[in-house]
């Protein structure tokens, strides 16, 4: 196939399981904001010892119909690395062993009552206020507005602030939460500091930073300087005081400036214009002094992948935000130079999933891979903008989304030259097997998957997590939506085409699994794909077996008005009510959508159905399997954060093998066979 270049069926379905991961890596950050809504790191580290599901779910006042929904939580954390597993007895004579939770290192970070909390942090990144504008990213990159920030919200950032003051004050918390880590800087950095007889805290807040300095060398006198509304009332203490006015006008004089995450907000205009004023304040009083600055420096060479990945995704989140941006040593260079200083240097280093997954969307959106893809050879970031119709006073933005997307895997650099004489090499990008799987003019591209998963309507659910866990709707997806999932899309024919046509996309693959499992399909004379929407699987398998007469049976709306053809026909139904007789059934990521009971049900009627033509036929499952003890890492981290998706919207989960047993026993089946696996998904054969 031409998408895939010569690679096997194997390896298109590892890339596949690659963009899957990221399509739905925002859950990892929502999972985490319900944790710390839910009290949950608190709940564990206040019952003094290892908490099983049945008390942490008492202590937390959840309904036990949702104790499943707080293990599948909980089992995400545990492979995220917030929470561990171990082994308790439940009595004294060690009888009868039980899972159950202990805090890691990271969960110890975002316990409430600790001096050094991050939870208020967590919180203020994960606020709607932050994660909508996301979903203008495509749009903003063709439009006219500063930010994304500003196409979501119709003002800036600081404007919106200053005027919510609910937020505003969340925010603030959230600053001064990541800053009060600061103490360790100061213990473990204290020469920094030392002969210093005065310093101003160049947009300090609240003053955490600046307090924690004062109380450390209670000799130097310390100033927050920040904007009057941000300090107005704020009491002076013995050496330390609170000073309004506007650092690009002018800043007080002293021995040293510290800047801590506040040049990351401003462009590089705006950040030599600061700067200079710096050189201005600290050579007024005769002596010259030191500019602090404590940010992200990042270093893709030097650094691990995940720090590197971090400090990306810090990059984008300030693109979408403000007009600012995270900068490698040269990028901190040239400020430095511009400004009139004369070195600097660089002391130590010390060290948001859901800007992963709408940086992929915002790529689908504009068009990235097809662009790259008819450019025909390597295309270098001007041509990029170009071709994309983007404002060149974009290109550095686009230059950033790029560079977190060839890190995510999505995209590759190299090197072309600008012309024959190949004197000029010039950074170019070219596609990757995860992006010629989103080509939308591919017959298997997986776009209309991603589209329809990252739409606002499935997204939005996510903010409503910790409240549906203490409250009595079904789904997270009525919480936030006032009906249940499958009513949703009944009633917003705009939204159900989108997710019909993302479901038809992924089931598009079908034709690999077909012809590397034939013997699966072969000597079956009938088949009905239960569930089959628009029937892309049915169809084909009907074209890869002539003779065998396939039925797609789905609601009647679904499959009102399509056409059947030779081998393929269209019946409406409720397969909780009956289901047309056949030697096969087939399920392609149906069964996961439903509860136990539903499951149960429905594999009953097809028991029967199987039945009905007098030799026993089989049921063909196609969907995931969690198996972590065998699965590699990051497969895990995509079932469960499938399983997390599905949580979300309906009532269904994803099982392992011993919950998919239990189905089939319940249903009166006798034995079954995990065929295969591939990618996120097994082939499963029932029998009766």
């Amino acid at each position: 196939m031409d998408l895939i270049h010569g690679e096997g069926v194997s390896e298109l379905f590892q890339v596949q399981c690659h963009l899957y991961k990221h399509i739905f890596s925002y859950i990892d950050s929502m999972s985490l904001k319900c944790a710390i809504q839910l009290g949950i790191p608190d709940t564990i580290h206040n019952h003094g010892q290892p908490i099983t599901l049945q008390e942490l779910v008492s202590k937390l006042h959840i309904h036990p119909k949702k104790t499943n929904c707080v293990h599948r939580l909980m089992r995400l954390l545990v492979h995220s690395g917030f929470f561990a597993k171990t082994i308790v007895h439940e009595n004294q004579e060690k009888e009868k062993e039980k899972e159950a939770y202990t805090l890691t290192p990271s969960s110890r970070l975002i316990l409430k009552d600790n001096v050094t909390s991050l939870s208020p942090f967590v919180l203020a990144m994960l606020d709607p206020a932050l994660v909508s504008p996301w979903q203008f990213l495509g749009d903003w990159f063709q439009g006219s507005e500063l930010t994304p920030f500003e196409k979501a919200h119709g003002k800036g950032m600081w404007d919106y602030c200053n005027q919510n003051p609910e937020y505003n004050n969340i925010f603030n918390e959230g600053m001064a939460s990541d800053s009060r880590l600061m103490n360790l800087v100061v213990k473990d950095y204290k020469p920094i500091f030392e002969g210093l007889g005065s310093l101003v805290d160049v947009g300090g807040g609240t003053g955490t930073v600046a307090r924690i300095i004062s109380e450390a060398f209670p000799h130097m006198k310390c100033t927050v300087f920040d904007l009057p509304h941000v300090v107005a009332n704020l009491p002076d203490s013995k050496n330390l005081k609170f000073v309004g006015g506007d650092m690009f006008q002018y800043i007080p004089p002293a021995d040293a400036i510290l800047f801590k995450w506040i040049l990351h907000d401003w462009s590089d205009e705006e950040c030599v214009n600061i700067l200079k004023n710096c050189k201005e304040a600290i050579t007024s009083k005769g002596k010259e002094g030191k500019v602090i600055v404590i940010d992200v420096v990042i270093n893709q060479e030097k650094d691990e992948h995940d720090v590197t990945t971090t400090k990306l995704l810090f990059d984008a989140l300030m693109m979408v935000l403000l007009t600012g941006k995270e900068r490698n040593k040269k990028e901190w260079e040239k400020l430095f130079l511009e400004a009139g200083f004369s070195y600097y240097k660089i002391v130590s280093s010390f060290g948001m999933n859901y800007i992963d997954s709408m940086s992929l969307k915002c790529a689908i959106q504009l068009g990235i891979p097809d662009a790259i893809h008819n450019h025909g050879q390597p295309i270098t970031l001007q041509e990029l903008v170009s071709k994309l119709n983007i404002h060149p006073k974009k290109t550095s933005c686009v230059h950033r989304l790029m560079r977190l997307l060839v890190h995510s895997g999505f995209f590759a650099k190299t090197t072309v030259h600008e012309n024959q004489e190949k004197e000029k090499e010039e950074e170019a990008y070219t596609l990757t097997p995860s992006s010629r799987l989103i080509l939308k003019d591919n017959a298997t591209s997986l776009s209309p998957f991603v589209l329809a998963s990252l739409d606002p309507a499935l997204v939005s659910p996510w903010q409503f997590l910790g409240d549906w866990f203490q409250g009595s709707e079904l789904t997270p997806f009525e919480k936030a939506h006032g009906k249940g999932f499958w009513d949703y899309c009944n009633q917003s024919p705009e939204y159900n085409n989108i997710f019909n046509e993302g479901m038809a996309s992924d089931s598009r693959l079908m034709s690999l699994v077909v012809k590397d499992y034939q013997p699966i399909f072969e000597g079956l004379g009938s088949l009905v794909d239960i569930g089959g929407g628009t029937g892309t699987v049915a169809r084909i398998i009907s074209e890869a077996f002539p003779h065998m007469k396939c039925t797609v049976f789905d609601l009647p709306h679904v499959v009102a008005n399509l056409p059947d053809s030779k081998n393929l026909k269209f019946v409406g139904g409720d397969m909780f009510q009956y289901i047309p007789p056949a030697d096969a059934m087939l399920f392609k990521s149906i069964l996961h959508d439903w509860s136990d009971e539903e499951c149960v049900n429905i594999l009953k009627n097809c028991k029967e159905a199987i039945g009905k033509k007098g030799k026993e036929g089989k049921v063909i499952i196609i969907d995931v399997v969690i198996n972590q003890e065998k699965d590699e890492h990051d497969v895990t981290t995509t079932k469960l954060l499938l399983d997390a998706a599905i949580m979300s919207l309906v009532t269904g989960k994803e099982r392992n093998k011993r919950e998919w047993e239990e189905l089939f026993l319940g249903a009166g089946f006798s034995h079954y066979k995990i065929v295969s696996s591939f990618g996120m998904k097994s082939v499963i054969e029932i029998y009766p």
